[in-house]
């Protein structure tokens, strides 16, 4: 069965994890991702995110590359700590969809399920709007670029939790006026867009992405960022041609998917592709 909807759960107590599981049944081709934790990790913590990351990581790894339609919700409690909500952002980076549950929700079994399965139905138009940006116009929005090497105000944004409350038309506005930004960019002599540090990213046409999927690196956080941005699937393959602008080299540092930094400078390479999750090709 192709998987549309990965729904993870962070820090479900046993009974919240059996009582979750019946929505594999409601939902159509979906697959709940929401390991037990004991009495003492339950809700948003350091031991619960690491499992609920781990599980999600090998649920993916023996699937195939997620098609368009596939979505992946994320859902905690109400952190009590903004040590705890970095946690989350920073362990599963931008893949997923992220829903709070109020913590008035906390240990009622049965209120959470009806909560989750009663949000995600006004969730789906606000993903459908997403992946038509990820997807359909990958080459003009935002939403695709390498969040680490794309210097700008615009990927600093991207980074935050820019969707949180928003509704529907609220969202596209919002996606509008990123993509508006994002215009305002626009290399005026070259296809492709210019960051901060003067490197030009061009979107790739579709011949060269072979129907691939993206790489998906040595960790879990890098795979997950391979397969969804925001809830939604990434084009297969889908990456940027950079260059510098100046230069017939790039002569700065980027960054790895896995976050470490490498210098260009001394490999001479005229251009080098960059994927939505910043792996970055050739590797060294």
């Amino acid at each position: 069965m192709t998987i549309e909807h990965y729904i993870v759960f962070i820090g479900a107590g046993a009974s919240l994890s059996t009582d979750l599981a019946l929505l594999e049944g409601r939902i159509s081709k979906s697959k709940i991702v929401a390991p037990a934790v004991k009495k003492q990790y339950v809700g948003t913590t350091e031991t619960a995110v690491r499992l609920a990351a781990i599980k999600l990581y090998g649920e993916l790894a023996v699937d195939d590359p997620p098609s368009q339609k596939a979505r992946l919700y994320l859902w905690m409690y109400q952190p009590t700590s903004s040590e705890q909500f970095e946690l989350v952002w920073k362990t599963f980076g931008h893949a997923s969809w992220l829903e709070i549950v109020p913590r008035d929700y906390l240990h009622k079994v049965a209120a959470t399920r009806a909560y989750l399965e009663k949000r995600i139905n006004k969730i789906r138009p606000m993903l459908h709007e997403i992946s038509i940006n990820i997807y359909a116009r990958r080459k003009s929005s935002p939403l695709t670029l390498p969040l680490r090497n794309f210097s700008s105000q615009i990927t600093r944004d991207l980074k935050s939790y820019w969707y949180n409350n928003l509704g529907k038309n609220e969202m596209s506005r919002k996606i509008k006026a990123f993509k508006n930004r994002y215009s305002q960019t626009k290399h005026r002599e070259r296809n492709g867009y210019i960051d901060e540090k003067a490197l030009i990213f061009q979107p790739a046409n579709d011949a060269e992405c072979h129907g691939k999927p993206h790489p998906t690196g040595k960790d879990y956080k890098t795979f997950l960022c391979g397969r969804f941005r925001y809830g939604v699937s990434l084009f297969p393959g889908f990456h940027f041609d950079v260059t510098a602008e100046n230069n017939s080299t790039i002569q700065c540092e980027l960054r790895t998917a896995s976050g470490n930094t490498r210098s260009i400078r001394s490999e001479k390479r005229r251009h080098i592709n960059i994927f939505p999750n910043d792996f970055l090709l050739p590797e060294k």
